[in-house]
């Protein structure tokens, strides 16, 4: 009886959310033609050489270790959709309406909610985005935009980091032809309605060049991100703070195949820090500064079977102390094609830090997978994999994999995964 209260419970719970999604679909079919839907899953199943359930290791939990190479080392399920839905006509001035809803489940149990939080649900972007309404010169392909969305988002994959990703409430114009660049200014805040007026919101005001050709294959993008606190509050004791980040790349197609993108983030003050700002940038003051380069290669050599990534990172982070944070991490993952249909993917990661009171936590971690596609390449999706992971670490990385390797420093996990993207 009382699971089955649960279970109403939970169904009550979904309602709003089923409501929502069925008022988004009937209008997506009303506009019939044009409407998209666009998404990615994944969900996995196993277990540990000590036994009990799949366990992961490293990741941000390690501080100040930021990623966590994730073959055979996801945890979660997780799903992500959206709906985009077109308004007005193809030869005038149109519009379009962005959904992002997400789901992620922690894989335990057959009934998982929103009740015990066992499942959770989450907006990620609710934006509309409109063009055609200027004719002729550098606004001629402009678009206006306000709401929540993801913003310029860079990330490597293989550790599913993402070192740049102005995201959050705003709005902005993209797409200014500015002669050899292209011009994007945005604006976005972050944090209030909670305390009505002592809240402090971090704002941030954004110019983007982008689409620079700097060499044959090469393309340079920069963006630079001006942040500061702002309150409505009388208390003079409640201080605000500003600060500046600074984001350049330069992505050289034709690169053994495929490609290489090197990234530079910079930031000082209220953009100090790794790879949560500039969007959870809050407004209270902050000291110090910090950088971190990033270089991401896709290799596909023609006339071979293999395709794989590789990546390197290192960043310092200093927060007005005498001493920084810093990380470093080092990863590669080559896969071999024997056909459109069967692969073995490698992957080995490793990551390192210190903090600024001395401490030095490693992470390495390797895994095996052999895998079903229904195309050839290190993109083919979907994808299901069978897994084995084994990770070392040492003392100063803590806890892994949630304690159930006890005071060991190795552990082996084993599973099986499904990932599609659409």
């Amino acid at each position: 009886m009382q699971k089955n209260l649960q279970k109403t419970s939970g169904l009550v719970g979904l309602m709003p959310l089923a409501l929502a999604m069925s008022g988004l679909f009937v209008a997506a079919a009303a506009q019939a033609e044009g409407v998209e839907l666009h998404g990615y899953v994944r969900t996995q199943v196993g277990g540990t050489s000590e036994g009990g359930n799949l366990q992961c290791f490293g990741g941000d939990g390690t501080w100040p270790i930021r990623s966590k190479y994730r073959l055979g080392n996801e945890c979660d399920n997780f799903a992500s959709t959206t709906a985009i839905i077109p308004f007005g006509k193809s030869d005038g001035a149109w519009a379009k309406y962005h959904q992002t809803l997400s789901f992620k489940e922690k894989g335990k149990q057959a009934w998982e909610s929103t009740d015990d939080k066992t499942l959770n649900i989450a907006s990620e972007q609710a934006f509309i985005e409109a063009g055609g309404f200027f004719d002729g010169g550098a606004l001629d392909a402009a678009k206006v935009w306000v709401g929540k969305r993801f913003y310029n988002r860079h990330d490597i994959h293989m550790s599913d980091y993402y070192y740049w990703g102005n995201n959050g409430m705003g709005a902005g114009i993209e797409e200014i032809n500015a002669g050899p660049a292209k011009v994007s200014l945005a604006y976005f805040q972050n944090g209030g309605n909670a305390n009505g007026v002592d809240d402090i919101v971090g704002k941030r005001y954004s110019a983007r060049f982008y689409d620079i050709d700097v060499n044959p294959n090469g393309k340079l993008e920069a963006e630079l991100v001006l942040l500061n606190g702002s309150t409505a509050s009388a208390d003079v004791t409640k201080e605000t703070g500003n600060g500046t980040m600074l984001f350049l790349q330069h992505t050289q197609s034709g690169v053994l195949g495929g490609w290489n993108k090197f990234g530079i983030v910079y930031g000082s003050k209220l953009g100090s820090g790794f790879e949560w700002l500039p969007t959870y940038q809050g407004g209270g003051v902050a000291k110090g500064h910090s950088w971190r380069i990033h270089d991401h290669l896709y290799f596909a050599p023609a006339g071979t079977k293999i395709t794989g990534v590789v990546t390197a990172s290192y960043g310092k982070a200093n927060f007005g102390g005498p001493n920084s944070n810093t990380f470093m991490s080092v990863g590669i993952r080559p896969q071999y094609n024997y056909n459109d249909l069967h692969s073995t993917v490698l992957e080995v990661g490793y990551d390192a830090g210190e903090t600024d009171g001395g401490s030095k936590p490693k992470v390495a971690k390797v895994t095996l997978a052999q895998q079903l596609t229904l195309s050839t390449g290190f993109w083919a999706r979907p994808v299901f994999r069978a897994f084995v992971t084994h990770a070392k670490w040492n003392d100063a990385a803590g806890t892994q994999a949630n304690g159930v390797f006890g005071t060991k420093k190795t552990g082996t996990t084993f599973g099986a995964q499904a990932e599609v993207w659409w």
